[in-house]
């Protein structure tokens, strides 16, 4: 990190894998780190610089190894609805759902990121509501919503 920020206006892209103790598994963190140098290129664009580190890839380790097919469904059965919404009404229903999550639910601090006001944000989520039931109420559902979420973010990514 300290590289990328000591190298103003040029691109500077690290991925890195796990340490290993044992040099037979030098292949392993060798194979993390292109891992984690693909993924932070789908997510963080190609032409922006990043360091992303294996073990803080998160859940993108797992959504990016299925199909796009699989990725697809998972984002329309989760995500539809607001996907149609912002579609037909230039809204933007799934990005205020994104950064309220990133904000683990905090509407004053995703309000404030929105540049809108509070009621502004709770009437973003009464639509989502409406337009999806209550995600919120149901654990699996909740679950299902923010896993839907990261994956419509890897499928933008890979789109280019």
């Amino acid at each position: 990190r300290a590289v990328a920020a000591a190298c103003p206006g040029n691109t500077v892209a690290v991925g890195a894998g796990t340490v290993r103790a044992d040099f037979a598994e030098l292949h392993l963190s060798h194979s993390e780190a292109l891992g984690a140098l693909a993924l932070g290129r789908e997510l963080d664009g190609a032409a922006r610089s990043f360091v992303r580190l294996h073990e803080e890839s998160g859940i993108y380790r797992l959504l990016d190894q299925l199909p796009a097919p699989e990725l697809r469904a998972l984002v329309d059965d989760a995500l539809g609805p607001l996907l149609r919404y912002d579609t037909r009404h230039d809204g933007s229903l799934v990005h205020s759902l994104a950064v309220y999550l990133r904000h683990d639910r905090n509407g004053v601090e995703a309000a404030e990121e929105l540049h809108v006001h509070y009621n502004t944000l709770r009437y973003r989520l009464k639509q989502i509501e409406r337009l999806t039931g209550a995600p919120d109420k149901d654990p699996m559902r909740r679950l299902q919503t923010e896993l839907a979420v990261h994956a419509h973010r890897l499928l933008r990514a890979r789109a280019g």
